[in-house]
This record gives structure tokens, C-alpha cells and sequence, in this order.
């Protein structure tokens, strides 16, 4: 009895199996660079498995520039925070003007950098975001294997 069950359990799986094409050998893939292991994804689990790749890599892609550019914005918050030490080391007390000038570009600088923090806030954000899918990369599709034929019909928009 036990031994029937396994039969029919394995005829099943070999059929599901090939239920892509009659007489195409099945072409497995995987996902990473480790030992393949588990069922075979869905057509619908890959599909999400590749929807995560891509917005990983975009992501990475995207944040890499953008914090190129937070840096060098940083650097310029820095380099105007310097400047603003030095005239206000060297301002003239009694030019009302003189002091109007400074606390105006003080001001301007103080917004810049509120704006940059704003902007570094949402970054971070969405640094977690990619973070999230990465894991949840892992979690679900890395080091799982795949139908070829599945990936190929995705591709194809099937």
C-alpha cells in the first residue's frame, strides 16, 4: 500500500514536471551562486522572484547615485559651514549691514541644510526599502531553482 502511494506520489511529480511540454526535457535554473535546493518555483513565484531582482538592482543603482550626489551636497554644507566661521570671526561689529549679510547667508545655509536632511531622511528610507527586498529576496528565491521554459515564457511576457 505504502509503496503504491509513493509510486503514484513520484508518477505525479514527474508528471507535473513535464506538464510544460510534451517531450521537452525539463531545463532547470537557479537563483544564486549556492547549491539549488527545495521545489521547483512557480511560474507565479518566479515572476515575483524577478520583480524583486529588478527593483534590488534598480534600487542599488539609483541609491548609488543619489548618495554621490548627497555627498558632494554635504560637502559643499561643510565647506559653506567653514566659510560662515571665518567671515564671522572677521566681521566688522559695528557694520549693521555687514551683520544683516551674514545672518541672511546663515539663514540660507540653515535651510539648505534642513533641505538636505529632509532629503537624506528619504534616502535612508528608501535604502530600507531596497534593504526589505533583499531579504526578502533571500528568504524567498535565492538558492531556489526554476523552470527555464518559465523564465523564457516571463521574458516573452506570457
Amino acid at each position: 500500500m505504502i509503496r503504491t502511494a509513493v509510486c503514484l506520489i513520484t508518477l505525479a511529480a514527474a508528471l507535473g514536471a513535464a506538464h510544460a511540454a510534451p517531450n521537452e526535457k525539463l531545463r532547470i535554473g537557479a537563483f544564486g551562486s549556492g547549491k539549488a535546493s527545495g521545489p521547483l518555483l512557480t511560474k507565479n513565484e518566479l515572476r515575483e522572484c524577478l520583480a524583486i531582482e529588478t527593483r534590488v538592482v534598480e534600487g542599488n543603482d539609483s541609491a548609488t547615485r543619489e548618495r554621490e550626489q548627497l555627498e558632494k551636497e554635504k560637502a559643499e554644507l561643510v565647506r559653506s559651514g567653514d566659510a560662515l566661521k571665518a567671515d564671522l570671526e572677521t566681521l566688522d561689529r559695528s557694520n549693521a549691514e555687514a551683520i544683516e549679510a551674514l545672518i541672511a547667508r546663515e539663514k540660507a545655509r540653515n535651510a539648505a541644510v534642513e533641505s538636505f536632511q529632509a532629503r537624506t531622511d528619504a534616502f535612508n528610507a528608501r535604502v530600507g526599502e531596497i534593504n526589505a527586498d533583499r531579504a526578502a529576496f533571500r528568504q524567498r528565491c535565492d538558492n531556489r531553482r526554476f523552470d527555464q521554459g518559465d523564465l523564457e515564457a516571463l521574458r516573452k511576457g506570457r
